[in-house]
């Protein structure tokens, strides 16, 4: 998969891993990992996190010839893990995981899964910008459902690669969500919208999903790889 323009530029390589949060222990957890591990509550919570973490670690060792347990990972202003050399981000809902990497330092870039609910129209009104919110009431309302996810994971991918996460007001940006409109980010602060790539996923039944890049007008190459 290809996206973007410029004939002349390079495609950027983003590799998206998906897997189940099942059947990992914790050996090639760190310390401070294990710890936060050990303080869930329910197993299950418990089991999918180090199931996430533990091939967090062991993709982001392939790419960097190391093993799992010598990944160090630094964190940014709010809680995001980084590593020299590479981006990546990590999203999960349920028992679903799914990782986005580049083979670059320092490139903004998120990526967000959803599992698919019934919503109400107040958590939209609540979150999303005024125009947003006009296309979301203009679709029939067998429509409104798929719309209204098509739209969170768009602009959580776009929070999540601008490293702000929900500290930033979801109202304060505004993206496409009506069926056949292009996934694009149409205005943002600080920033010009075109320097950004959004991509929705290939994602399972009953699972929604993007990503936001800013890739600055680059080709972008979407591989898609098999559970690590």
């Amino acid at each position: 998969m290809t996206a973007g323009a410029g004939a002349e530029a390079q495609p950027l390589s983003l590799d998206l891993w998906q897997w189940r949060l099942d059947g990992r222990d914790a050996c090639d957890l760190s310390a401070d990992e294990q710890a936060r591990a050990a303080r869930f509550v329910f197993d299950r919570d418990r089991a999918r996190y180090i199931a996430g973490r533990a091939a967090l670690r062991r993709i982001l060792g392939r790419y960097l010839g190391r093993a799992p347990r010598d990944i160090r990972f630094r964190y940014g202003a709010f809680g995001r893990p980084l590593v020299a050399g590479l981006s990546f981000n990590l999203s999960h809902t349920g028992d679903l995981a799914a990782l986005v990497v580049a083979p670059v330092a320092d490139l903004p870039l998120g990526i967000d899964i959803e599992t698919v609910r019934p919503i109400e129209m107040a958590v939209a009104e609540a979150h999303f910008a005024a125009p947003e919110m006009a296309t979301l009431r203009a679709l029939p309302d067998a429509g409104q459902q798929a719309a209204f996810y098509r739209c969170w994971t768009r602009k959580e991918a776009y929070l999540k690669a601008i490293g702000t996460g929900l500290s930033t007001d979801l109202s304060s940006f505004c993206v496409t969500l009506a069926p056949g409109d292009p996934p694009r980010l149409l205005s943002c602060a600080g920033d010009e919208p075109g320097r950004w790539t959004l991509l929705d996923l290939a994602t399972p039944e009953g699972i929604a999903g993007a990503l936001a890049i800013r890739n600055c007008g680059r080709p972008i190459r979407l591989r898609l790889r098999g559970a690590p």
